[in-house]
């Protein structure tokens, strides 16, 4: 169909069309891939977990935060989805209405979508560590990695110097490469969940 009989035929106008268009990118979720990038990039930390002591534990679930963090973030960063959600990207000229009900309804369920499944995967390797939420607080973190890797997208646009943050975090205090999410990542883990030290592994 050309544009011609698509406009005022399928949709009353243009941008009519735009938000149809923003509505589906919005309500997708995971659509980015973000989720499944970032289990295939930790496939290696997840292959050789060490969790033989409480330090050991914690030194691991910090390890997946950086790997995991990187991923995701540029994930995020790269995928032709964000720039359209975000309207930071190629897609930031459209003119649908912001405040149009289709996309807000579209990002509010696409948002709770993809916490969804983030809180999942915090639900899947939370037990393989022998940590869970600290009782102050055990749902205050829903929602918050989400929220933190937007945010960082969002700043890295105009702020690229912010993709890789030296740490000496390595063994032996050698350098490792983190993001900003990776770090804001950590220190989330690191407020809401503690390690169990009665917790014993499972016996394979």
């Amino acid at each position: 169909m050309t544009n011609a009989s698509v406009i005022r035929r399928v949709w009353e106008n243009q941008a009519d069309y735009q938000a149809d268009v923003l509505a589906e990118v919005a309500v997708a979720g995971d659509s980015a891939g973000e989720l499944d990038a970032t289990f295939e990039a930790l496939g290696a930390v997840l292959g050789d977990l060490d969790v033989s002591s409480p330090d050991a534990r914690l030194r691991t679930m910090r390890e997946i935060c950086r790997i995991a963090g990187r991923t995701a973030f540029r994930t995020v960063v790269d995928s032709p989805q964000w720039a359209l959600w975000s309207g930071s990207g190629p897609g930031g000229d459209v003119h649908a209405e912001p405040g149009h009900p289709r996309i807000r309804d579209a990002l509010v369920e696409g948002y709770l979508r993809g916490t969804d499944l983030w809180m999942a995967m915090h639900g899947a390797f939370l037990p393989l560590l022998g940590c869970g939420p600290v009782p102050a607080h055990p749902a205050a973190v829903h929602g918050l990695d989400r929220a933190l890797v937007e945010g960082c997208a969002l700043r890295q646009v105009g702020a690229e110097d912010l993709d890789v943050i030296e740490r000496p975090t390595g063994p032996g205090a050698s350098m490792q490469e983190w993001t900003l999410f990776a770090i804001g990542l950590e220190a989330l883990a690191v407020e809401y969940f503690e390690i169990d030290p009665d917790w014993v592994p499972p016996v394979a």
